[in-house]
């Protein structure tokens, strides 16, 4: 049942619904114009690209996305939908604009739950508050998981709060419990949800189905494979589990040092200052919300029912994120955007809500214009984006430079090469060069930090040193090495680095320096006749 909070008489309904779908059609439409621009002037990011390089392979049939070749972290779902994508060849653009339609689905289904919620001018603002918000269109424009991550939830969430029946309980459960298979970091959010459920079945009859909808998919991914199990490596507690097994959490081996509370204090803050409009806005409708509350002037509270649901899932979201990322909260700036849409919802119906609350030519309306335009229209300016170039760096189209050097690559390296790879992986994968050895080819953190029985590393999909020794002596023919690399780690990995020097000295000869692309150069090397 849907709770509006609107002023209109009820002979204005259909006028407002109409003006709202047209409103909803010019924000997708300028939702769609920022994508197409950030699709083609972000710098694309070699965590992002590895959903390109796997998904491509396993779409093929080439290779399962838990063998002993990859880290096994990531659900799959996205790998194949990204995969789709790359499936004519290596291709930044055919990723990012199937995102940006993803983005598009992420930003009608967020306005549709606050459209249900709350009516359709709290719609209209939910779709406001997203795509105004430049910054998280820019991440959902690239070429990585966050747009279909964000939309899984969404209609997870649509589904489960837009229409109180038990059918759509049913089956928002089941889109919600199907977030096994997208995103790791949204794990957390299917038991509150299916706890909430359970409190709204009207039989045990119910219930059980709820339990079952969402426990039968991981049990029937995990029976399906048993190398699924590789991914319980990276869940505290049950990572003992396949220990035996000879799992362990790439996190674990490459023994990276975590920051200080200081430090991750100081990341919180960077955070906060890139989302900086959608924080403004939040805290000043909590706090417009306790200010009516203490002076007993509030009629309809955000914490009740379905809305409050959201505020506690977002709470709760934010918490475990702080609690799973201790190591660096930096992180956390990428992984929320996977749960993302639940504030523009919450900030549309709460400003809808304010909106209705005022007198059409009163001054208290004309604050609320106000404040919407401050909080609207500067985040379309003010895109923090740590990926996206500004002054002269655009001016040089690093984007396409990129694709230059790749082009190079592709005529130094003859296409059916055997290619040792220690660089990063973007410049190489739009090369279409074979992943001869898919470990360096995914990324470019491959060699671990600890001692460890060198099948507890293969298996966990790093390379120990016996096989890199094996490849640069024996089997590559040629080499792809991103000097800097090399310089910057002689005092890691166990010393691999300059084992790797000694090994390339000895066995290879550097034939040219591809330099097109300054941040990542590529020395290419082939091995002595």
């Amino acid at each position: 049942m849907t709770a509006s909070h609107d002023a209109a008489p009820a002979a204005d309904a259909p006028r407002l619904r109409r003006r709202a779908v047209w409103a909803l059609v010019l924000i997708a439409a300028c939702y769609v114009g920022q994508g197409l621009f950030f699709a083609r002037t972000l710098l694309p990011s070699g965590d992002m690209v590895q959903y390109l390089v796997a998904g491509r392979l396993a779409v093929r049939g080439e290779i399962s996305l838990f063998d002993d070749r990859l880290p096994g972290n990531r659900p799959p779902l996205p790998f194949y939908v990204l995969g789709v994508t790359q499936l004519a060849g290596p291709n930044l653009a055919a990723a990012r604009h199937a995102n940006i339609v993803w983005g598009v689905a992420t930003l009608c289904l967020t306005a549709l739950l606050a459209w249900r919620l709350a009516g359709p001018r709290a719609g209209v603002l939910a779709a406001a508050f997203l795509a105004s918000q430049g910054v998280v269109v820019a991440y959902y424009s690239n070429e990585g998981y966050p747009a279909f991550s964000a939309c899984c939830l969404a209609a997870g969430l649509l589904l489960l709060l837009g229409w109180d029946t038990p059918r759509c309980r049913l089956i928002g459960m089941a889109v919600v419990g199907a977030l096994f298979f997208v995103r790791g970091n949204l794990w957390p959010a299917v038991p509150l949800l299916l706890v909430w459920a359970l409190a709204g079945a009207a039989s045990p009859a119910s219930r059980v189905a709820l339990v079952a909808v969402v426990a039968m998919q991981p049990l029937v991914f995990f029976a399906s494979d048993p190398r699924h199990l590789k991914i319980l490596a990276y869940v505290p507690l049950l990572n003992r589990l396949v220990a035996p097994l000879g799992y362990s959490s790439a996190l674990v081996l490459d023994d990276r040092v975590p920051l200080t509370l200081t430090e991750n204090l100081w990341e919180a803050a960077r955070l906060v200052r890139r989302y900086e409009f959608w924080v403004l806005a939040l805290v000043l409708l909590l706090a417009i919300d306790v200010a009516r509350w203490l002076a007993r002037r509030s009629t309809a509270s955000p914490r009740e029912g379905r809305v409050g649901l959201l505020w506690a899932l977002l709470a709760f979201m934010l918490v475990v994120h702080l609690w799973m990322f201790q190591l660096n909260w930096k992180w956390i700036g990428v992984y929320f955007l996977s749960f993302a849409p639940i504030v523009p919802v919450l900030l549309g119906v709460g400003y809808s809500r304010l909106w209705s609350l005022t007198g059409p030519r009163s001054w208290s309306r004309r604050l609320v214009v106000v404040t919407l335009a401050v909080l609207l229209l500067p985040p379309l300016y003010f895109v923090r984006h740590p990926l996206l170039p500004v002054g002269e760096a655009r001016q040089r189209d690093p984007l396409g430079r990129i694709h230059t050097t790749a082009a190079r690559l592709r005529e130094l390296v003859p296409a059916d090469a055997q290619v040792f790879l220690y660089a990063w992986n973007v410049g190489y994968y739009l090369s279409g060069l074979p992943p001869t050895y898919l470990q360096q080819a995914y990324s470019d953190w491959t060699l671990p930090s600890v001692r460890v029985d060198d099948n507890v590393v293969r298996r966990s999909g790093l390379v120990p040193l016996s096989d890199l020794e094996r490849w640069l002596s024996r089997e590559a023919g040629y080499a792809v090495i991103n000097p800097t690399y090399l310089a910057a780690h002689d005092q890691e990995f166990l010393g691999a680095t300059r084992v790797m020097r000694e090994l390339l000295d000895r066995h290879f000869d550097r034939i040219a320096t591809v330099a097109d692309y300054p941040p990542a150069v590529y020395d290419v090397y082939r091995r002595k006749r």
